[in-house]
């Protein structure tokens, strides 16, 4: 039976007493008295189990004695066959060859020690790692946390702009439809009052009329013939001032020309004239009041087929309109008659149509004058028959 050393662990036969690789004693059997003389050689070798030796060549078996152990002494028969397994003690100072152990050297089986990595190299890998993590760190902020913020960060700016923009464009469309509101509101305020005031004015204008109109008029001329007013008259009946038909005539066929019918033995100043005119034909004609035969101003109240009125100054090289405008008093028919009056008192000058107010201005130029009637040729001959002139002197 094979054993192993408690020390080297190499396989020892079981009558060995002492290790043939490491030369320690066993623990019982038997075994050479001293260990080989290669034993400390062979200490660091691993070797196999030895080699029986093999007889002599002669044909003669010779046997050999091996070693004596401690309680006695042991010999093999010349010629008798060895059993397996024995061996033969190798006499002191022979040298032997040694066969190899079946088993391994305890010190084959110890793993191989890697070189420990230096402090430096450790430090080296530790701050790579944390390179390493603060680089992903900051791939992940850059490329996902700080741009998801910044859209966050932009939605809420734009968000709230809107908002504001939104409340702004309210408040302002509010603000707008107020002010509208409140313009409609003034102005139909402004209408009212403009209508109220004008139709204040009116019933006082009418007051006027009717108070400047009562009782017997200072000067009455049906306009029938030539008597003690001296009217402005001409022979030729194709244009200028005449008596026809119970009417005093004023007919002008020249482009843009009026032509006045003066009573120049007259001389007002305050005072209503009020007179009825007829238009024949033609474009309108009127009342002539505070005029001056020799240098041919004066002023002049017109009345147009077109249902427009005007009150006109003339300097004696034209006529300049001081109010005017378009008035439903007027009747545009042709052959209708229409009742022109004006009150002049001071620089104040109203007038009126059919005995209703149609406009008034304030001018102080002239304050005294002659009376009298005209027509006017505004690109159409023009034929305005007058009659029935009065005068209330106040």
């Amino acid at each position: 039976m094979i054993r192993h050393c408690e020390f080297c662990y190499a396989a020892v036969p079981e009558s060995y007493t002492t290790c043939p690789v490491c030369g320690a004693a066993l623990g019982g059997g038997r075994g050479p008295a001293q260990p080989s003389q290669h034993a400390d050689d062979a200490s660091s070798a691993i070797v196999s189990q030895a080699t029986p030796v093999a007889p002599e060549a002669s044909g003669a078996t010779a046997g050999s004695e091996s070693g004596t152990g401690a309680g006695g002494s042991s010999s093999t028969e010349t010629g008798s066959p060895r059993p397996p397994g024995a061996y033969d003690a190798a006499p002191i100072g022979a040298v032997t060859t040694p066969r190899r152990l079946a088993h391994f050297h305890r010190s084959e089986f110890k793993a191989e020690q890697r070189p420990a990595l230096s402090r430096s190299l450790q430090m080296g890998f530790v701050l790579m790692l944390l390179l390493f993590m603060a680089g992903i760190g900051l791939v992940i902020y850059g490329g996902l946390y700080h741009p998801a913020r910044l859209r966050a960060g932009a939605t809420a700016t734009v968000s709230a702009a809107l908002t504001a923009l939104t409340q702004g464009t309210a408040q302002a469309r509010a603000h707008a439809t107020a002010t509208a509101i409140a313009r409609t509101q003034a102005t139909a305020t402004a209408a009212a009052q403009a209508t109220s005031i004008a139709v204040a004015t009116a019933t006082a204008q009418q007051a006027t009329y009717e108070e400047a109109t009562q009782g017997n008029p200072t000067l009455s001329d049906p306009l029938t013939g030539q008597n003690g007013n001296q009217w402005t008259l001409d022979n030729n009946r194709r244009e200028g001032c005449f008596f026809s038909g119970s009417s005093l005539h004023s007919l002008v066929a020249s482009d843009h020309v009026f032509l006045p019918c003066l009573a120049v033995a007259t001389n007002f100043a305050n005072f209503t004239l009020q007179v009825h005119m007829r238009l024949t034909q033609g474009d309108g004609g009127g009342l002539v009041f505070r005029a001056n035969a020799d240098n041919g101003t004066g002023y002049l109240f017109f009345v147009g087929s077109d249902g427009n009125y005007s009150l006109m100054l003339s300097d004696g090289t034209q006529a300049n309109a001081l109010v005017g405008g378009p008035t439903s008093a007027i009747h545009t028919a042709t052959g209708q008659d229409n009742l022109l009056t004006v009150i002049a008192r001071g620089s104040s000058i109203l007038l009126y149509v059919n005995k209703q107010y149609v406009g008034s201005a304030q001018d102080a130029n002239f304050s005294t004058g002659q009376i009298g009637v005209f027509a006017i040729d505004l690109g159409h001959v023009t034929d305005a028959s007058f009659s029935q002139l009065e005068v209330w002197s106040r």
